[in-house]
Parts: C-alpha cells; structure tokens; sequence
C-alpha cells in the first residue's frame, strides 16, 4: 500500500472521527460500533488487506482515544 493511498486514508479518518464524535463516545457502545464500522467500510474502499483490517480498526480506536481530550478542548473553544 503506497504513501499515498494512506494519506487519502488518514485523511478520510479525520473526517469521520470529527462527523461521528459525540463527548461521551468513548463510553458508548452504539457511538464506538458506527465508528468501526465507517473506520472499516474505508478501508474496504481502499482495498487495505482484509487480514489487517481488525488490528487497523483497534489502532485507529486507540489514537482517537488518546486524541480525544485535546479534541474535545479545540471543539469546545
């Protein structure tokens, strides 16, 4: 997978993180399903490798998890 194409999809993850994060979706299950659910249909549509997309999807999680309160504070003010 090209530089290129995760660039696009890095890019793509922005824009669900920030459509799809409510201040509590860290403890919402419904909230975390819709987000590995769109994380996942991304990378089908990028053809990223169906035997790595599980640990993509939990490595995704992860850093919006970490992200999350600097997120919240930026959106806040």
């Amino acid at each position: 997978m090209g530089d290129d194409v995760l660039a696009a999809i890095a890019r793509e993850l922005l824009g669900v993180m920030q459509r799809n994060v409510k201040t509590d979706w860290t403890v919402r299950d419904d909230v975390r399903a819709k987000l590995r659910s769109s994380i996942k249909r991304l990378l089908v549509l990028h053809r990223y490798p169906p035997d790595r997309q599980l640990e993509a999807i939990r490595l995704v999680i992860d850093q919006m998890e970490a992200m999350a309160p600097r997120y919240a504070e930026r959106k806040a003010s």
